[in-house]
């Protein structure tokens, strides 16, 4: 999407006098200049004060390809809020960020992922600026981490060496992380982002060998925006491997995929043969055997096949309590907030806890060590709340938010004096 940012000239000369034609050749104008495509900043700050049916004009619409489903949700790029009183500021020129990095930032922030990181590994090769920006490259250090792509991770650590002259990041095991002063539980995180796709293949193989070394897995996914064939049988059999093993298996927000997956199996034979078998799995996983047993007679009708038979995986309903508890078990009367997992909207439970926190105190810190995602919504919602803080002479500190984090923050308006290693 592009803007025009000068209005054309007039038209010189009286109105409606014409201009005879002029019979000496003109010199060839050249090509003329093609328009770039509006940055990150300039798409939040153009329609930041629109409606949302407006907004999504703005930023276009995506076509649905045959034999895909997509995850019900804002067809643009950032994920507006549609209470009429939120105003989002964006901020003015930041040192730490560069136009690649606030791109990327905002991809990430809307659930993709895979774009993000071909935005910035692109970008730190072709643009001057994101070579030069060390956020940029921590920001894809991140990513790489989240992805758990140990070589790649090791290649960019090479060239980050060779272009700042100083130590790269070091790779780090991607562990479930619980707040400190909970009682911890031994287990593994593995997100899933983005619409599911043969690409992924990396990421679930390394659950499938993570499962192996860990006693717990949590597979979180509420950012998958939607899947095809290919992919959605990938996760099924994944999920049916482990299934098998009995292996405790915890599913975090998988309303978003399996509503899709339903909407898909309504057109029976239709629908991708992938859809079928993942719902069918998720069903099994959430113990849900009356309406496994419908879905499985409508698969075995629709592909003339045997119907699967129930083998639900045991203790579901346990394992996701264990999993929840380092969360809930947050330690009383502490110092610090503590955030975790995926942040979205301006209603964000964990959001609402800050009006709460900050009573009383003059120094609000904020533990985002264990944030996964935060979106641009809630992002927003976030700096409106920092402003009021400060209004009543509080200070907010941000503690631990991962480069990709901060760089959506930093991009909305969130000063940099807020972010501290450790709380003051």
């Amino acid at each position: 999407m592009a803007f025009n940012l000068f209005p054309k000239p007039p038209i010189k000369g009286k109105p409606g006098e014409a201009k005879p034609p002029d019979s000496r050749a003109q010199p060839d104008p050249g090509p003329k200049p093609v328009a770039r495509p509006a940055s990150a900043r300039e798409l939040a700050a153009s329609v930041k004060s629109r409606s949302g049916p407006t907004a999504t004009r703005a930023t276009g619409e995506t076509g649905t390809r045959d034999r895909e489903i997509t995850v019900t949700g804002p067809q643009s790029i950032i994920e507006w809020s549609s209470a009429p009183t939120q105003k989002i500021q964006v901020a003015g020129a930041n040192p730490g960020l560069c136009a690649v990095l606030e791109n990327a930032a905002l991809s990430y922030a809307n659930g993709q992922a895979p774009l993000a990181r071909e935005v910035l590994e692109d970008g730190i090769v072709s643009d001057d600026d994101a070579k030069n920006s060390p956020l940029a490259w921590l920001a894809l250090f991140d990513l790489l981490q989240r992805a758990n792509d140990r070589a790649a991770f090791d290649q960019l650590a090479l060239r980050f060496v060779v272009a700042f002259e100083r130590s790269a990041p070091a790779w780090e095991e991607r562990v479930g992380r619980a707040p400190p002063g909970a009682r911890p539980i031994a287990g593994g995180y593995v997100g899933l982002t983005g619409k599911l796709a043969a690409g992924h293949a990396q990421q679930i193989a390394g659950m499938l060998a993570s499962s192996l070394k860990q006693p717990q897995l949590r597979l979180d996914l509420g950012s998958i925006t939607g899947a095809d064939d290919a992919g959605a049988k990938l996760l099924a059999n994944a999920l049916a491997q482990l299934r098998k093993r009995h292996y405790p298996l915890v599913l975090q927000h998988p309303e978003k995929i399996r509503r899709a997956l339903e909407q898909s199996a309504m057109q029976g034979r239709d629908a991708a043969e992938g859809y079928w078998i993942l719902l069918l799995e998720l069903l099994q996983w959430q113990n849900e055997h009356e309406v496994f047993e419908d879905r499985a007679i409508e698969f075995a009708v629709a592909f003339e096949v045997s119907p699967p038979s129930w083998e639900p995986p045991p203790d579901t309903a346990h394992a996701a309590a264990v999993a929840e508890e380092p969360a809930a078990r947050a330690p009383e009367n502490t110092d610090q907030l503590y955030w975790h997992g995926t942040l979205t909207g301006s209603s964000d439970t964990q959001l609402a806890k800050f009006l709460l926190f900050r009573e009383g105190r003059q120094t609000i810190p904020i533990d985002m060590s264990a944030v996964d995602r935060i979106d641009f919504v809630c992002a927003g919602a976030l700096s409106n709340a920092i402003i009021r803080a400060e209004s009543q002479r509080k200070g907010v500190q941000i503690i631990g938010a991962s480069p990709i984090i901060r760089a959506l923050l930093l991009l909305i308006g969130i000063s940099p004096r807020h972010f501290v290693k450790k709380a003051q």
